[in-house]
């Protein structure tokens, strides 16, 4: 198996599949990279990039408490060590908040940015009350507890939640305390000014306490896309993922066409 040194105490798990333009999938908390396991047919047309993040799947758990700044950092050198300049980086619900982080700092190396259920900050009531949940399961040191609802939460087929919940159950109970925690208190809502790539925001039509996240991004990034899933949950990437992924790979076709053509401007 891959994994990427990050620092002394921190290796992370990745894999990456297919050719082409880059994107690095971000899984939530309590998770690991084969949330996305029915995103690798994109790599039929790009180079899909997973992995597990600090204290999650198969990554170590590192000796530092995670903040979204830091986990964006991990990304930066898991990006650098595999040789990876720029990137497409798309984020599941907590997930994207790493992904905005990693835009925010590092704009020259982001191509453009994919959020399913994303929000620039947590200001309602039932996503918060969800995630302070799995926070007093970590505190308890109750993960397992946590690891089975998101399994049952995000599996399509039969079968989905069993390989899901192997790789959950083995988050780090402090690292998914710490995850849960520092992406309540992250805000990004005025910075996303600062972001001037293309924009892609996936949302289920069913999950309409989360709608409202995408206004902030419209007014200050005016470039920015808006998908609504029909009959779609929060868990659009692995429940919806065949319109999930076509409305990936629509957005992204152009953007690739233009990244490939500067390309071989470049190179001329």
């Amino acid at each position: 198996m891959p994994y990427a040194k990050i620092d002394d105490s921190l290796t992370l798990y990745y894999q990456t599949k297919g050719e082409g333009l880059p994107i690095v999938f971000i899984h939530p908390f309590v998770m690991a990279h084969n949330v996305f396991m029915h995103q690798e047919p994109l790599a039929e047309e790009y180079q899909t990039i997973f992995f597990d993040m600090a204290g999650h799947g198969n990554s170590t758990k590192g000796d530092t408490p995670l903040t979204i700044h830091l986990l964006a950092e991990h990304l930066r050198k898991l990006l650098d060590r595999i040789g990876i300049d720029q990137v497409v980086v798309c984020g599941y619900s907590h997930g994207g908040l790493v992904a905005q982080e990693f835009a925010l700092n590092y704009p020259e190396r982001t191509i453009a940015v994919i959020l399913s259920g994303g929000y620039s900050e947590l200001n309602n009531f039932s996503p918060k009350f969800f995630i302070k949940s799995v926070m007093y399961l970590s505190k308890f040191r109750m993960v397992s507890v946590a690891a089975k609802l998101q399994a049952k939460l995000n599996k399509y087929y039969p079968g989905d939640d069993k390989k899901i919940y192997r790789l959950a159950r083995k988050s780090d109970p402090q690292r998914s305390y710490e995850f849960c925690r520092t992406g309540l208190d992250y805000v990004s809502t005025h910075s996303l000014h600062r972001l001037k790539m293309p924009i892609l925001l996936v949302y289920g039509s069913l999950e309409k306490p989360m709608h409202h996240y995408r206004i902030p991004f419209q007014r200050a990034a005016p470039q920015t896309q808006v998908m609504f899933i029909e009959g779609g949950d929060h868990q659009v990437p692995p429940r919806s993922f065949r319109k999930f992924n076509a409305v990936v790979d629509g957005f992204l076709k152009p953007i690739a066409a233009d990244y490939y053509a500067d390309d071989s401007e470049r190179l001329r």
